[in-house]
């Protein structure tokens, strides 16, 4: 169709294949215990909300990867040398840190009128924000040298919706995703890709890739064609994306599954992780008191099993007695 794809610094094959492999991992894994179903495997009313250990570490971690998209977004101009390719690098900054602004601000305030029409409080969600934050900068990536600054802005607001929208549906089709990287990054690549179909300009089109035959629809319209090529061919490039995730990660989950190496035992789930596969607690505070049934369970169960080695003329002895 004499155009190629839109997308600068990677908010398809990074971040959208990277979110559609977290969604076949999640369907295939399944659910935290005791998130969506009880211990009999009934239904819950209300999912169970299994918060974080940490929210300073968790926003810790937030400006560290809003630190390195500067690396991530810029970097994709491989070369200031020019006068233009050091324009398309500070471009594709402000671009970022745009979108990344408003994209928090839209989740944040989003979701605070809707706690408030709920339950008439106000309150902000730090774990909105921060996610919201992710979902702006996802979404930028694939436009971030080609639309403007006023667009990033719109871009990052739209996307706080959308990563707000998947939250919500992935809770609704009980699909359990720790840190909702589903969302900001299947979503807001998604998202990401469309923006850049719509909003791409010709003159920042002809500075970053030399050519301008085919731009952002808003733009096309501008120019009297309503030609729909770029944003059918983004459509295309999430379409293919989806497709041939799907198709290599699915059969990959479902092995793992099927050989017993995908999820640990529910004891050692139970009992935690750190304790159970890390070889210590990660959390600061009284031992006796996180020696609870679980963890007893699990330290009883595995020395058993140390016991059934460590003798084994014994075992021998048991098998071949009348």
């Amino acid at each position: 169709w004499g155009s190629g794809a839109i997308d600068f610094a990677g908010s398809g094959p990074v971040h959208m294949m990277g979110g559609v492999t977290a969604l076949m991992a999640g369907i295939v894994l399944g659910p935290r215990l005791g998130r969506f179903y009880d211990e009999n495997g009934a239904p819950l009313d209300t999912p169970v909300d299994i918060p974080g250990h940490s929210t300073p570490l968790a926003i810790l971690g937030t400006f560290a990867l809003w630190f390195g998209w500067y690396g991530f977004n810029p970097g994709s101009t491989f070369g200031v040398s020019s006068k233009d390719a050091g324009e398309v690098a500070a471009l594709v900054a402000v671009n970022t840190t745009l979108a990344a602004c408003s994209g928090a601000l839209s989740a944040m305030f989003t979701s605070t009128w809707m706690d408030y029409r709920s339950t008439g409080l106000h309150t902000y969600d730090v774990a909105y924000t921060m996610n919201g934050l992710l979902t702006g900068l996802v979404a930028i990536t694939a436009g971030c040298a080609a639309v403007e600054t006023w667009a990033a802005v719109v871009i990052g607001i739209v996307a706080g919706w959308v990563y707000l929208a998947a939250s919500k549906l992935l809770i609704k089709l009980r699909i359990d995703d720790a840190v909702d990287a589903i969302p900001v990054h299947l979503f807001g690549g998604a998202w990401g890709l469309i923006a850049a179909g719509l909003f791409s300009t010709p003159d920042l089109m002809e500075k970053a890739y030399g050519q301008s035959d085919h731009v952002g629809w808003f733009y096309e319209f501008g120019r009297g064609s309503g030609n729909f090529t770029l944003l059918g061919i983004q459509l295309i490039g999430i379409l293919f994306i989806t497709g041939w995730t799907v198709a290599l990660m699915y059969p990959f989950f479902l092995v793992l599954n099927y050989f017993g190496s995908l999820r640990v035992d529910p004891l050692e789930e139970e009992a935690g992780m750190d304790i159970s596969r890390h070889r210590g607690s990660g959390y600061n505070f009284d031992q006796s008191a996180h020696e609870d049934v679980s963890v007893k369970s699990l330290k009883e169960k595995r020395a058993s099993i140390k016991d059934k080695k460590s003798d084994p003329e014994q075992e021998a002895i048991k098998e071949v007695e009348p």
